[in-house]
């Protein structure tokens, strides 16, 4: 059986997209997935009133290159801003494992999203395609709640003394 998402994907917008190709010292050495410790992704989450419709947010920016040795390896300079509207399935669920849920669907719909606009955009541009690379969620939305374990009923086991006083004192 398929669970369905916890939101839907209504609308998806892209204020921002700028690709900026960079002049690398050696373009042949330079890595084709841009680094993830040069990215800064900030992500956020806010439902309505209702809680019936959530809208989310992600930038990711290609951190500022200096003239360190790192900067002569990257190939694109990248900012983007993603924006989307969801309709959020099974709205009176409001546990911290029902919105970690959703936050996680929302952002994984738009670092997608981001990866292939990054992939369009620098697809014609001189050094090919360059991707996103994958991003943990625990990086975008934070580790999931911790788990409330439920109480199990005590289970008393009978003793020897009472099993073997059972057996004597059962009818023939």
């Amino acid at each position: 059986m398929m669970r369905s998402s916890p939101v839907r994907l209504k609308e998806l917008f892209f204020p921002q997209v700028s690709v900026k190709a960079l002049v690398p010292a050696a373009p042949d050495k330079a890595e084709r997935e841009l680094s993830l410790d040069r990215l800064d992704i900030s992500f956020g989450l806010d439902f309505s009133a209702d809680a019936k419709t959530a809208s989310a947010g992600l930038k990711i920016t290609s951190k500022e290159t200096a003239t360190d040795s790192t900067s002569e390896v990257a190939l694109y300079q990248i900012q983007i801003e993603a924006f989307a509207s969801f309709d959020v399935v099974g709205p009176e669920h409001q546990d911290d494992m029902a919105i970690y849920l959703r936050k996680f669907a929302a952002a994984s719909a738009l670092i997608g999203a981001a990866r292939e606009q990054v992939a369009l955009m620098t697809a014609r541009g001189p050094w090919g395609v360059v991707m996103l690379p994958i991003i943990s969620m625990d990086r975008v939305v934070g580790p999931p709640p911790k788990r409330v374990e439920t109480l199990k009923p005590e289970v008393k086991k009978i003793g020897a003394r009472k099993k073997a006083a059972a057996k004597l004192s059962a009818p023939l």
